[in-house]
């Protein structure tokens, strides 16, 4: 395989040694041992995607952000899946914030990935707010899984944002997690979430789901619509008093001009 991910073709795997200088038996022996390392070589690649950024199933909604007028540098981004998807409200709600809104509905942390040269670095965001890994709970992915896909979305927006800051929202134990038994798993998902922020820079973990929530840690049926999942005004109207202020402060520390060279 060379550097841009090519399997190279088998004629160019070949030993190319001179078995006419060997005896018989050693030519042989190389010959078996030739195609042993061929054989093995081919077993080890890995198997590439067939699909696309235009074949996948999230490519009309993520295609539509590029034809929408282009972020000013130094805002805010919000990415993830439907709790950010279906706040329709945010741009009120979060005033006077300069906010972009990217998320899409039912995405999930590898979704999240696969799109990310599509969703973050032409923000040019200051400030990057992450919501996904419920629907991947829904998938029975493990926390591991969703809490290292997470990682690796925020060392890649790192590497193309250098200078921004990153909110990681907790995932949210809304009523639909609780009956589908997922609450440990959400639970593992946020220990693990705030772990990370102690061994990232400029990376803050944001819980709110104590203002969804009452003094004995059930869900407040005001917060959530029908399907026992997504939120009401209600509910984001107290998501709201988490973000705002911990937005607010993320967003003017990561707008601090520095000095050239600093990181």
């Amino acid at each position: 395989m060379d550097c841009s991910g090519a399997t190279l073709p088998l004629s160019d795997l070949k030993l190319k040694l001179h078995l006419s200088h060997y005896p018989m038996t050693a030519r042989k022996t190389i010959q078996r041992s030739s195609a042993i390392f061929t054989a093995c070589f081919i077993a080890t690649q890995p198997i590439r995607a067939e699909e696309t950024s235009a074949t996948h199933k999230y490519a009309n909604t993520v295609s539509a952000f590029a034809q929408a007028p282009k972020p000013a540098p130094g805002g805010i981004l919000l990415v993830g899946s439907s709790i950010f998807f279906k706040w329709k409200s945010y741009a009120q709600d979060l005033a006077p914030l300069p906010i972009t809104n990217r998320a899409f509905g039912g995405s999930r942390t590898s979704d999240q990935l696969f799109f990310f040269n599509e969703v973050v670095p032409s923000s040019c965001a200051n400030l990057v707010v992450w919501y996904c890994g419920s629907n991947d709970i829904n998938g029975k992915k493990t926390p591991e899984f969703i809490v290292e896909n997470t990682k690796r979305w925020t060392t890649q927006t790192q590497s193309v944002l250098p200078n921004a800051h990153i909110l990681l929202v907790s995932v949210i134990r809304a009523p639909q997690k609780r009956k589908s038994n997922f609450l440990l798993q959400v639970d593992e998902v946020n220990k693990q979430l705030l772990e990370l922020t102690t061994s990232m820079k400029n990376l803050t973990y944001a819980d709110v789901n104590p203002v969804l929530e009452d003094s004995s840690g059930n869900p407040l049926a005001a917060c959530y619509v029908e399907d026992d999942l997504h939120l009401t005004p209600e509910g984001y109207r107290r998501m709201t008093s988490v973000l705002l202020p911990l937005m607010t402060q993320e967003w003017k520390l990561a707008s601090i001009p520095r000095p050239i060279g600093t990181p």
